[in-house]
């Protein structure tokens, strides 16, 4: 909605940087704005209290307390907290304005300074590690495709990591998975050594073989809209929204496109193990860091069956 909102603005004729043309955000006191250079900001109803509150800058992000702005609809100006999307690229303005949609409507009309900086955290945060980098794509599709392949996807979504740099791939109720993928016809995957050591007997790595299919196959952001077609919670949505952005970062979208791989190649070609049953060395050097293996699963024996009361019990497997 708010991409949508900012889209049928146009840009005030202005050298004045807090001067926009704006939209009333449904059911809120806060405002989907559009300013001189065509860049989307949100501008925030805020409580009028003393409490010092930090401005902050970033590459992408620029958050302002304090400050007086002219509205054109209403032809006369108001205070407001600004953040705004620095970046002209298309896909970025659209990720900043899909987070604050689902970050924004957690504050109440008229909130303080402190919750808005809270609540901004999180953005400034996801902005602040944003990745170009294409090698992250294929581990992602490979998360996405568990969740969309699932029976339950808002279960799937429940077990999915908070941050990539999280330790478990999916984590519920003492049962964890480990997601990897190759698009070679083995099932060599890669590890690291911290990967490895864990005290969770439930603990499974699904080994996802994936075929690039430019005609029939789904691309991450066709995984990703089509997991936000559901009817998720907003902290769902929320952590969908922010996963996959830091993964693809500001790549265009018609790149990202450029990689689509095959549903039912990679359904008829998963396979879960044991993560117990891959051994590891044992490290007793504190100087030795950052090890890593190279596994050959296909010398392991795969499970027969899953979880039958956890989050895993919702997962695709194989007849």
């Amino acid at each position: 909605m708010y991409y949508k909102l900012f889209k049928e603005l146009s840009s005030p004729n202005t050298n004045n940087e807090n001067e926009f043309k704006s939209s009333l955000i449904p059911k809120t006191s806060h405002r989907v704005a559009k300013n001189s250079k065509g860049l989307p900001s949100i501008l925030i109803n805020t409580m009028k209290d003393d409490s010092l509150v930090s401005n902050y800058k970033g590459a992408n992000i620029l958050l302002r307390f304090k400050e007086n702005c002219k509205i054109h609809e209403e032809n006369k100006s108001s205070i407001f907290t600004i953040l705004s999307c620095r970046s002209d690229d298309d896909l970025t303005i659209k990720m900043f304005l899909d987070i604050c949609e689902t970050t924004i409507s957690q504050l109440n009309n008229e909130p303080s300074a402190k919750e808005i900086k809270e609540i901004t955290n999180t953005i400034i945060d996801l902005f602040r590690e944003l990745s170009d980098k294409k090698r992250s794509i294929i581990g992602l599709w490979g998360e996405l495709f568990i969740i969309y392949s699932s029976s339950n996807i808002e279960k799937a979504l429940q077990a999915w990591h908070e941050n990539p740099t999280d330790k478990y791939d999916f984590y519920d109720n003492n049962e964890a998975l480990e997601v990897k993928c190759t698009t070679s016809t083995d099932r060599i995957h890669k590890f690291n050594h911290d990967q490895l050591l864990s005290e969770i007997d439930k603990h499974y790595i699904a080994s996802i073989m994936v075929s690039e299919n430019t005609i029939d196959g789904l691309s991450v952001v066709d995984l990703f809209e089509n997991i936000k077609k559901k009817k998720l919670a907003v902290n769902l949505l929320n952590k969908l929204q922010k996963n996959f952005y830091r993964v693809i970062g500001s790549n265009p979208k018609d790149d990202i496109n450029e990689f689509k791989f095959d549903i039912q190649y990679s359904k008829k070609n998963i396979m879960y193990f044991h993560l117990h049953d891959v051994t590891s060395l044992i490290n007793n050097d504190d100087a030795i860091t950052e090890i890593s293996y190279k596994v050959d699963l296909s010398r392991k024996n795969c499970v027969d069956k899953l979880s039958e009361n956890k989050f895993t019990s919702c997962l695709y497997f194989p007849n």
